[in-house]
């Protein structure tokens, strides 16, 4: 009878360690999978939907429709990159220094109308290119890279911080800034329709092109 009980006993024993250990490994799967989680959303792109072109009132419905049209055009190309910038604002102004101009703060592109369709989509696209650059961290990767294509120095600036809105064009031609902005022209649209004094090689259009894949 005492030999019984003994081995009741053990079996009651034995049968708690095993729940205790089962309970355990509950505990262990579940932190490994909060602390998977956590480090999933903390990888997380900055805008997990795709940016938007937010048109203004000012903005006509010829100017609004070509707009959209070449917003998509410019998305199939940064597709992979669209996670690092968000929506950008569209407005229209019938007195601006310049064709068009972009306003990080707001992250509004701003253009003058009225303008040739192939004199407006060279603005927009050249301004979203902006947009990209001021809004995206990751476009800080591909500066480098750029500036080799164009067979410039590594340490030249990438824009001074001045730039005063008389810049004469030959300077204006100078800055890289805008000469990745004119090259985004190329890459989207296949070339240029409004030729400027911005001088950009192959090498770099494919320097951006791969870094608007993920390459």
């Amino acid at each position: 009878m005492s030999q019984r009980t003994n081995w009741s006993e053990a079996f009651r024993r034995a049968g708690r360690q095993a729940v205790s250990v089962a309970l355990l490994l509950v505990v262990v799967v579940t932190l490994v999978s909060v602390a998977a989680s956590s480090d999933q959303r903390s990888k997380a792109p900055a805008f997990t939907r795709q940016p938007r072109l937010m048109v203004d009132d000012s903005v006509g419905a010829d100017l609004e429709a070509l707009a959209l049209e070449t917003w998509d055009q410019f998305l199939a190309v940064f597709q992979a990159r669209s996670g690092c910038f968000g929506d950008v604002h569209l407005r229209a102004v019938y007195d601006l220094g310049s064709r068009a101009g972009y306003d990080p703060d707001t992250a509004t592109v701003t253009v003058l109308v009225p303008g040739t369709p192939a004199m407006l989509q060279s603005a927009l696209i050249h301004e979203w290119a902006h947009h990209v650059e001021f809004q995206c961290e990751e476009h800080q990767d591909l500066r480098p890279m750029f500036l080799a294509a164009q067979g410039l120095p590594p340490d030249t600036p990438w824009r001074p911080r001045d730039v005063p809105a008389n810049l004469p064009t030959s300077e204006w031609a100078g800055i890289p800034s805008e000469q990745y902005a004119e090259a985004v022209i190329e890459l989207v649209l296949g070339g240029r329709p409004i030729p400027t004094r911005v001088h950009v090689t192959p090498e770099a259009i494919r320097v951006i092109q791969e870094w608007a894949v993920g390459d």
